[in-house]
């Protein structure tokens, strides 16, 4: 199995004070928004219940610690997580994903809706834009999101430096050098609609 997934209702999460430990706690209530703060706890969630999958584990053997570095880094027992990791969150949803198998790895979730037309000009090049069509768009930024993530920056890389023309993939500006600094790994991606009403794109690379 290339990777794991790991699907979370951010309507029905337990209290944060059952899933995270101290620091996590202390981050968590720097976080102003509520909404911010479900999507951020949903994707920890998620991503403790992969790694500790054994019924009634305490995940507060899991943290995800904030890293200056772009992604967060994971610690199980106090021990350095080194096996591949991503989080997503969207409309009432979060996942996380791992991989053993995967050196790299990125996942993006995206409910399909409609979106103005200036949305898509500004995030897609002209090359890519081959249709309009909301399902084509939202499968698209996915593959761009869940690309970015791979490269392990975090979200501080420009997305459209990251540039799909059919099922090539291009990398150009910043987005280049992060991709060359990594050895120039062979991407593949994975589509699927799941939730239902949601594009799920999972990025990986041996």
């Amino acid at each position: 199995m290339k990777y794991q997934i790991k699907f979370v209702d951010l309507t029905n999460l337990p209290p944060a004070e059952r899933i995270l430990s101290a620091r996590e706690l202390a981050f968590y209530q720097t976080l102003k928004l509520p909404k911010r703060r479900t999507e951020w706890l949903g994707g920890r969630f998620a991503l403790k219940q992969l790694l500790l999958p054994q019924p009634g584990a305490d995940v507060g053997r899991v943290e995800i610690l904030p890293h200056e570095g772009g992604k967060p880094q994971v610690y199980v027992d106090n021990a350095l997580y080194t096996g591949a990791f991503s989080i997503t969150h969207s409309h009432g949803w979060a996942a996380a994903a791992i991989s053993q198998e995967c050196r790299f790895l990125g996942i993006d979730l995206e409910k399909v809706e409609h979106r103005i037309n200036a949305w898509a000009e500004d995030f897609f090049h002209p090359q890519e834009r081959q249709s309009m069509d909301d399902s084509f768009l939202t499968a698209l930024w996915t593959k761009k999101e869940a690309v970015v993530k791979l490269l392990g920056t975090g979200l501080s890389l420009n997305s459209f430096d990251v540039r799909f023309v059919g099922d090539k993939i291009s990398f150009y500006g910043e987005a280049l050098q992060v991709y060359r600094s990594l050895g120039e790994p062979e991407i593949k991606l994975e589509l699927s609609s799941r939730p239902q009403g949601f594009m799920l794109c999972v990025a990986w690379a041996r």
